[in-house]
């Protein structure tokens, strides 16, 4: 309930501060001889130039708790000389105004709401102590229960201050979680072949064994399946197979590749599996029908590393 009330309230004071900010809420704060309050962090936003609300994300894998902080910064020339309380709030609305600036707008990334079950943060109410000028609020997730197929982010509003002003820009501030599971990465190819055949026989040009030093991402889509595009001997992508997606059968370790081509099957009779102490895919799949078919056999995928 009490999330609820401040849920409500914030969504009052969001309408009432949107025509005062209208001029200047695109824009930086001045930095003038007065500090203003702000939410703060040394990374850059992840949200595009221009955005009415800054967006930070944090990375998580799969796990039933996960807990990060953030800072609510006093920021400007002048030390400060009194406890500042604060008062904060999620704030729905927040998130449907940035939501449509990237739909009318910029065409950014947008974000649901992160339900109440998927966050636990209580206490609304934080000091900035006389003498210091930051203060930490620590907000726990609970990626386990994700929606991994959805994007969500916790928009938190600095609703009031016993003293000083709120930055106008920087006084909101959208928290992402995005949730990977454990075979979310980068990959290099270390082995492998992709057959193009067509009327007029194989192509040399893009099928063949992968060039050296490629690589390819695997993206979450839920717990056991990532999204991933298929590559030509080059590097570069092949057309006409969107959605192609791995599934990994945690009990067998065994692998099915599918895509929104209907026609993309595992290959009878090889090998698709995942070494989980290598870390390692191998993939052997096929789509289209004769003379135009297409086959990925032997593909060898190796992690090296995290997704940016």
């Amino acid at each position: 309930m009490k999330t609820n009330l401040f849920k409500i309230s914030a969504a009052f004071l969001s309408i009432l501060l949107a025509g005062c900010l209208d001029d200047n809420k695109y824009a930086l704060d001045p930095s003038g001889s007065n500090n203003i309050i702000e939410f703060y962090d040394p990374s850059v936003p992840s949200n595009p130039s221009g955005a009415i609300y800054p967006v930070w994300t944090n990375v998580t894998e799969i796990q039933p708790a996960y807990e990060f902080e953030q800072v609510i910064s006093f920021s400007g020339p002048n030390g400060n000389p009194n406890d500042i309380v604060l008062t904060l709030a999620i704030d729905p609305l927040a998130l449907q105004e940035y939501n449509k600036q990237m739909v009318d707008e910029l065409h950014g990334g947008i974000y649901e709401i992160m339900p109440d079950n998927y966050f636990s943060f209580d206490d609304f109410t934080v000091t900035i102590p006389k003498g210091q000028t930051k203060a930490n609020i620590s907000i726990t997730v609970h990626p386990d229960q994700f929606d991994l197929t959805k994007n969500f982010a916790l928009p938190l509003r600095i609703v009031s201050a016993s003293s000083g002003i709120l930055s106008a820009h920087f006084s909101v501030a959208l928290l992402a979680v995005v949730v990977k599971n454990k075979y979310d990465g980068v990959y290099e190819i270390i082995e492998g072949n992709i057959f193009r055949n067509s009327a007029a026989g194989p192509d040399p040009v893009l099928g063949g064994d992968y060039d050296d030093g490629l690589t390819m991402d695997l993206e979450t889509i839920n717990g056991n399946t990532n999204g991933f595009a298929p590559l030509w001997k080059d590097g570069s992508g092949v057309g006409g197979v969107p959605a192609t997606k791995l599934s990994v059968d945690e009990g067998t370790n065994e692998v099915t590749v599918t895509s929104g081509n209907a026609s993309m099957k595992n290959t009878a009779g090889a090998i698709n599996s995942y070494d989980p102490i290598e870390k390692i895919f191998t993939l052997n799949f096929d789509w289209g029908a004769a003379p135009n078919n297409r086959i990925i056999s032997n593909l060898k995928l190796k992690y090296v590393g995290p997704r940016p």
